[in-house]
């Protein structure tokens, strides 16, 4: 999905989409519950691994913490790929319904 297809959807700028993307802009609570309502999950289900810190050194971490933030990165990746389908045929429906018109 392209950054306008998303812009589209949660009816937001594509430049927003490229900042957030890129880590200048912080993603506010507005996009977070955008998002959320059409991946049709709760917001807290995207925002407990969105602060995970990439320069931390993981084997400097305790095991259970390390299992933890890697147990959570795996399951926000599996919710994003499973809920952005539903966004995909979202997108796919608005055009085909905006050609129709």
């Amino acid at each position: 999905m392209t950054q306008e297809e998303l812009s589209k959807i949660l009816r937001v700028s594509t430049v927003l989409i490229a900042m957030v993307e890129t880590g200048q802009k912080e993603v506010s609570r507005n996009l977070i519950e955008r998002l959320a309502r059409r991946l049709e999950v709760h917001p807290s289900s995207i925002t407990p691994f969105v602060f995970i810190d990439k320069n931390v050194d993981l084997n400097k971490l305790p095991k259970m913490e390390k299992t933890l933030i890697k147990f959570g990165e795996r399951m926000q990746k599996y919710l994003i790929h499973q809920r952005s389908q539903n966004l995909k045929k979202y997108a796919q429906n608005k055009s085909l319904s905006s050609h129709k018109s």
